[in-house]
């Protein structure tokens, strides 16, 4: 169900177009608001969605009022509804009255995280011939490392923990904190000895871009995550620091 036309990618879509969308990738799409509705995209909101009375959207207010009889709808936004259309997994959000009308919640980290974690969306994903060399995505070790970092992050029982945004920087994996959204990038390159140092002064500025190049709703860390036997001299720290950027090993990962 759709609250109003919709931006998809950047580009406004109206309902009927939305919904032709959403059939084509295997939805049932209905219009009036009944028990059978999981999911409701809130778009932007039309004349003749309006409570009259109230001014709140109907779609939205019964959505609340299912909520509150603890039968749970997923709500998703415009990006939300572009990521499920692509295949990704979109964060269900939170509705808040603002006057007279419901809105979707701002949440710390958006633009920058995206749905919940998957790890294997992330072992099928492209990977480019810079990442593989200067983070060493697609390696055993990397893979090692990586999986070291989800199992300290998702040891704590209110982490939850989330993908990269589908239009975001390319992070590994990301959590919210504290108000604080942490994206983390595993850099394991190859192990020859001056190379690696080189490798990693490349990966931070990479990170750095990354992070430099995306709108985000408020306080994001972009942390890189090196393996135990890499010796992290002060150069490299003070880099990724001048930058924004705490770089360490798995046991310093703030969770």
């Amino acid at each position: 169900m759709f609250t109003g036309r919709t931006l998809v990618d950047g580009e406004w879509v109206v309902r009927r177009d939305c919904a032709s969308r959403s059939r084509t990738s295997g939805a049932i799409y209905q219009e009036s608001f009944s028990r059978k509705v999981t999911l409701v995209v809130h778009g932007e909101l039309a004349g003749n969605v309006k409570d009259m009375d109230r001014g709140l959207s109907r779609k939205l207010l019964a959505v609340l009022e299912s909520r509150k009889a603890g039968r749970h709808i997923h709500v998703v936004d415009a990006a939300g509804f572009s990521d499920l259309l692509f295949g990704s997994p979109a964060l269900c959000r939170s509705l808040k009255v603002q006057g007279e009308n419901v809105a979707v919640a701002p949440e710390v980290g958006d633009g920058f995280l995206g749905g919940p974690f998957d790890r294997l969306r992330l072992r099928t994903r492209g990977i480019s011939r810079f990442e593989a060399d200067v983070l060493g995505r697609g390696t055993p070790r990397h893979e090692q490392l990586l999986s070291r970092l989800v199992d300290r992050v998702a040891g704590q029982p209110s982490v939850d923990i989330r993908a990269p945004a589908r239009r975001g920087p390319h992070l590994d994996l990301g959590w919210i904190r504290e108000q604080t959204a942490y994206g983390a990038w595993v850099a394991a390159p190859q192990r020859s000895a001056d190379g690696q140092a080189n490798r990693l002064t490349e990966a931070i500025d990479h990170v750095g871009r990354q992070v430099r190049s995306v709108p985000r709703h408020g306080k994001v860390q972009p942390i890189v995550v090196i393996d135990d036997s890499v010796n992290l001299n002060a150069g490299l720290e003070e880099k990724a620091k001048s930058l924004g950027i705490l770089i360490g090993k798995v046991k310093d990962v703030p969770r």
